[in-house]
């Protein structure tokens, strides 16, 4: 089979390696597509211990179940399938709260998190075992399936901090995770959501998926349009979705008072703050990470016709010219989700 392999920044290569046979309780998936993620890139720019070489990137990813090991029973051969790529352990504290998202020794597929790097689905076949697979209903395209792994990001996000009265959400950062939380907030019945970004043509996306109004942060004062919005409430709810320190303080003037913010960008900074903005404004501060049962509520919104995602994938590569893709994705760029197929 071929596989992508990682060896370090700037390094991917398209490899023979033998397919896997599974072994027990794991299935073997032929993949069908496999979306970047934005981790999967950051990899490509920057060394990282969470991404140690050589290494199959990738965890966002859909197929058919083409072999079964022993004491499989929930899939056969032929299953069309999607993953959740954290491989929990079934056994802590976490775990048994069914807080799987939080589980301290879990690993990830496409990464090196739990200290060993675990290859992930930019390759043709991969083994996976079975309590870590689900199968698409049939009105799930592949496609669609490759992005139930961020739609479980993002639909966790959208309902963290949820409040039966609220109006009036700001989502800052318009990238894929970002597009993705303005489409789960329409679906969840937010009335009005803002949107800003420093790109325009992501916010003519936003618009498109529902945004009632988008800020272009590079020539607009953020903090003046929301109030302006908001009849100098604020947002009764802050999602950040773009990494970046110094957008924890500025959420303190977008967030009406006793409002909520919600972190779900990847930050790996240190951000100094004034405790005061929290404890003196009586707001709350949440960071949401992974998903729990998400992915399988997104898949129902998407099979029920409720929810549509296929306008985010903006463009497809063959494994064959995957790291053109990747080179694409780390210069300035018009793309929203780029997935691999095989």
């Amino acid at each position: 089979m071929r596989a992508l392999v990682y060896h370090g920044p700037g390094k991917l290569s398209v490899e023979e390696r033998p397919a896997p046979n599974p072994q027990k309780n794991e299935v073997q998936i032929q993949i069908k597509a496999c979306s970047i993620c934005g981790s999967d890139l950051g990899a490509y720019k920057h060394a990282s211990d969470r991404f140690m070489p050589p290494l199959v990137l990738g965890h966002e990813f859909a197929g058919v179940v083409t072999a079964v090991g022993k004491d499989v029973t929930g899939l056969m051969i032929g299953d069309r399938v999607s993953v959740n790529p954290m491989l929990y352990c079934e056994e802590c504290f976490s775990c048994g709260r069914k807080e799987y998202n939080l589980c301290g020794n879990r690993k990830s597929l496409g990464t090196a998190i739990g200290g060993a790097p675990t290859d992930g689905g930019l390759q043709e076949f991969i083994n996976v075992r079975e309590s870590a697979v689900f199968k698409l209903r049939d009105e799930v395209s592949y496609e669609e399936g490759a992005l139930l792994e961020p739609m479980g990001v993002c639909l966790n996000c959208a309902k963290t901090g949820m409040t039966d009265d609220e109006d009036e959400v700001l989502v800052i950062g318009a990238g894929p995770i970002g597009l993705l939380i303005v489409k789960f907030l329409k679906a969840l019945g937010i009335k009005n959501v803002m949107v800003s970004d420093i790109l325009e043509k992501r916010l003519q996306k936003a618009e498109e998926f529902g945004a009632s109004y988008t800020i272009n942060s590079d020539s607009e004062d953020v903090t003046k349009k929301v109030l302006e919005i908001t009849n100098n409430k604020g947002a009764d709810r802050v999602i950040i979705a773009a990494g970046i320190g110094e957008i924890i303080n500025q959420s303190f003037d977008l967030v009406r008072n006793g409002g909520v913010i919600v972190l779900v960008a990847l930050m790996h900074e240190m951000v100094t703050i004034d405790p005061m903005q929290i404890v003196g404004r009586g707001l709350k501060f949440f960071g949401s990470y992974m998903f729990q049962r998400e992915q399988i509520e997104a898949m129902n919104l998407l099979a029920d016709g409720k929810l549509g995602v296929k306008d985010i994938i903006t463009s497809s590569f063959d494994v064959e010219e995957a790291k053109k893709a990747f080179d694409i994705l780390s210069a300035p760029n018009d793309e929203i989700k780029v997935q691999v197929t095989f």
